[in-house]
């Protein structure tokens, strides 16, 4: 009897002791995923690890100076090349003579990206590490590529999923061409709408929602092995002007930055992002001295970035031919002061062999250790056999162009559109135009930056979602003859649909629309018509015509963000997205009309 108690009661004990492991394994559990700091993913290649005999070999097989040239990355335009050019000449014999390390490249067509990729490979002994700005899809550079809805439509839309898809279609392409490293993604938290730069490039204003996006983004890029960059560290977003000019001051406390900048970047090194991108922007709480930008300060790169926050991976500077940098610094400063501040790749110099030779005289002189540029030629090489390169380094070149910008890749761009729209207002409850298919709908097109604006497929599609169809233009310039001082011309109208092409352009520092056209959008107010204002780029432009009833924003004017503005205007999708950013005191994030 006695055992029998002692058994039942060693049988409750055990099933106590059981149900106290489950419960603590649960909330472990539930605590590691509601932990994001906690929730780390290891970086896929581990610069931690010592080198194998393979990376041994190869780095005590190489000159100091050829170590060196591994850090450099020269620039190189595809773009209807010919072998026998100078141009082509030229690079050649930077693969030859100076052997960087790889390089950028810029405008041409897929063809000529794999042709390109294969020359240069050819003629390199170590395989050359080629890299380009993808941000929202290989067409940014690559005329025949598949090209996806800016950042802030992805943050409207908030689809982990989409975006995560998105990355994994950009680095599929970006392989096929030959390209290993994409600078993106975005990392920036837009939360200045003056900023002349950022603007649409960022997902928005919230850092846990830049946190999020930017998450997907690297897990699509990495998992289809290409290297993903989080980039302007250390953020370039509440910045109002453009580095491509000048050098903006980031003028915070460092518990500022913890609290916003910097929550994107941290969440993108815990979740394993191999590269990061380094801004040219002074942050003087960090670095005191005049003019030093972030990418050239070792307080910011190896102070706060490396050793705070833990950073292991590859460090990149944005280009060195940028005005921030070029106005307060020769090539060879800036080549020593790269390294000296814990770079890796030193990105675009204006010069590739002063830039080698400043460097090597300064590891001779003693101001640079030779340990650390073992270093930067370790991580690099580590980068280069993750990305198979030593063993397969060339591209097929035949028909590459039949499996880019696939039907596959543009659906998904036209449903991450769908779920961007956002219907910010609707005073006069009119979304979705009920009279679409019997009333006329006139087209209002400000269209401010010439050529580059999508006005044409505009006029293409839209009788395939409103009848009776007519179109104006005014440019920052002039105005359709027959708007101009009446508006008379659209008595004949029963809605009036205003398209705004207004897009940040690097080196313009201009993100608004003319005096003009806002006089103009103020005045088709009075017209009495169902009118709505469609924002095709800077959703911020609201401020300017804030009695406007109707307000939409696409964040930018790809086939994809006009249809899917006219779709969701005309009933065919709901109004999905919610503005990512704050416009106006009334209209803040989070801000939107779903129907």
């Amino acid at each position: 009897m006695k055992n029998l108690k002692y058994l039942k009661m060693k049988i409750l004990t055990g099933m106590a002791l059981l149900a106290i492991i489950t419960f603590a394994l649960i909330t472990f559990n539930k605590a590691e995923k509601n932990n994001p700091a906690e929730n780390k993913t290891e970086n896929p290649v581990n610069f931690r690890e010592q080198p194998g005999e393979f990376m041994k070999k190869k780095l005590s097989g190489m000159t100091l100076r050829e170590k060196i040239a591994q850090m450099i990355v020269a620039s190189a335009i595809p773009e209807n090349f010919n072998e026998s050019s100078a141009e082509v000449k030229k690079l050649k014999k930077l693969c030859t003579d100076t052997k960087v390390g790889g390089f950028i490249f810029f405008k041409g067509s897929s063809s000529d990206y794999a042709r390109l990729s294969n020359i240069l490979q050819s003629n390199s002994e170590v395989p050359l590490l080629f890299s380009s700005d993808f941000e929202r899809g290989t067409k940014m550079r690559v005329t025949d590529g598949a090209l996806f809805p800016n950042n802030m439509a992805i943050g409207a839309a908030d689809n982990k999923e989409l975006c995560y898809k998105m990355g994994l279609e950009i680095a599929r392409e970006t392989r096929l061409m030959g390209i290993h490293q994409n600078y993106a993604p975005v990392c920036d938290v837009n939360n200045n709408p003056n900023n002349p730069i950022i603007n649409v490039r960022s997902f928005g204003e919230d850092p846990q929602l830049v946190s999020r996006m930017s998450e997907a983004m690297i897990k699509g890029l990495q998992d289809g092995k290409v290297i993903a960059t989080a980039k302007h560290f250390p953020g370039h977003g509440d910045t109002d002007i453009d580095s491509h000019n000048d050098l903006p001051q980031l003028n915070f406390t460092m518990d500022r930055m913890n609290s916003i900048e910097l929550v994107p970047f941290k969440n993108a090194i815990d979740k394993g992002v191999i590269s990061v991108m380094i801004a040219h922007l002074a942050f003087p709480e960090l670095e005191s001295q005049p003019n030093i930008p972030a990418s050239l300060s070792p307080e910011i790169v190896q102070g706060l970035l490396i050793d705070k926050m833990n950073f292991k991976g590859l460090v990149v500077t944005d280009a060195l031919n940028m005005k921030g940098i070029t106005k307060y610094f020769s090539t060879s400063e800036v080549a020593v002061m790269c390294v000296n501040a814990g770079i890796d790749l030193i990105l675009m110099p204006l010069d590739e062999n002063a830039t080698l030779n400043a460097i090597e005289s300064a590891v001779k002189s003693g101001q640079i250790s030779e340990e650390r540029i073992n270093r930067s030629a370790e991580k690099i090489l580590k980068v280069k056999e993750w990305l198979g390169l030593f063993q397969h380094k060339e591209v097929q070149e035949a028909d590459i162009y039949k499996s880019i910008n696939t039907s596959e890749a543009n659906d998904l761009a036209q449903q991450i559109a769908d779920e961007s729209i956002t219907l910010v207002k609707d005073d006069d409850n009119i979304m979705p135009f009920k009279n679409n298919t019997e009333g006329k709908t006139a087209f209002v097109i400000i269209s401010e930056g010439g050529d580059l604006d999508n006005t044409d497929y505009l006029k293409t599609i839209a009788p395939d979602y409103f009848k009776g169809c007519g179109f104006y233009t005014a440019t920052s310039s002039s105005m359709d003859s027959e708007l101009k001082g009446s508006m008379n011309s659209l008595s004949g109208y029963d809605n009036i649909i205003v398209t705004i092409y207004a897009k940040v352009r690097f080196g313009t520092g201009k993100i608004s629309i003319s005096s003009q056209n806002i006089d103009l959008v103020n005045r088709l107010k009075a017209a009495g018509k169902n009118l709505t204002v469609v924002s095709l780029g800077n959703p911020y432009l609201l401020k300017e015509f804030p009695s406007i009833p109707s307000y939409i924003c696409a964040y930018g004017d790809s086939d994809y963000a006009i249809k899917a503005s006219l779709k969701a205007i005309s009933g065919v999708v709901k109004f999905k997205g919610k503005l990512p950013v704050s416009i106006t005191e009334d209209h803040k994030y989070g801000t939107s009309i779903l129907k």
